[in-house]
C-alpha cells in the first residue's frame, strides 16, 4: 500500500464561536498560513533500591495558529474577546480529506496582531488545552475567506 503524504494545507483549524440562535457556529478563521500542535510531558523521576526509571507526569498539549487578518473574518475579534473576558475558546484540528476532527477546549496565552509597513497585516495564537481533546466527523467545513 502506497502512503499519501500530507500537505499543511490539509490540516486548517476552526473555532467555535458561541451564537445566541445556534449555540455555536464553525469559523474558518480566514487565509490561514500556519498552524501547529505540540504535545509534551514532564517526566517524575523514580529512583528506589529496587528499581530507577522515569514515569509520565503533567501531558501538555499546544497549538499555534497563524494567518493573515482579512476584512470581514468574525474570528479575530472573537479571540480578543474571549482572552479580554477569560474564555477558553473550543478549536478543532480539522483533516479536509476525512473530515474527521479533534477539538478541545484551549485557554489563548498569547494573540499577536502585526501591522508591518509593506506586508499583510497578520495574527498569531498561541494556546493549552484546558482537559482533554474529543473527536468527531463533520458534515462539512467552514468555508474560508472569499
Amino acid at each position: 500500500m502506497m502512503a499519501i503524504e500530507y500537505r499543511g494545507d490539509e490540516i486548517l483549524f476552526v473555532v467555535a464561536i458561541p451564537d445566541e440562535t445556534s449555540g455555536e457556529t464553525l469559523a474558518r478563521p480566514f487565509n490561514q498560513t500556519a498552524g501547529s500542535t505540540s504535545i509534551s510531558a514532564d517526566s517524575i523521576d523514580l529512583d528506589t533500591k529496587d528499581k530507577s526509571g522515569s514515569d509520565y507526569g503533567k501531558v501538555t498539549r499546544e497549538i499555534s495558529i497563524e494567518g493573515v487578518i482579512s476584512e470581514g473574518d468574525p474570528f479575530v475579534d472573537y479571540i480578543e474577546e474571549a482572552m479580554t473576558s477569560k474564555e477558553f475558546v473550543k478549536i478543532y484540528e480539522v483533516n479536509t480529506r476525512t473530515k474527521k476532527a479533534k477539538h478541545g477546549l484551549f485557554m489563548v496565552s498569547s494573540f499577536e496582531k502585526s501591522f508591518g509597513t509593506g506586508d499583510f497585516a497578520t495574527y498569531s495564537l498561541s494556546g493549552t488545552l484546558n482537559g482533554k481533546l474529543s473527536e468527531e466527523t463533520l458534515t462539512e467545513i467552514p468555508e474560508g475567506a472569499q
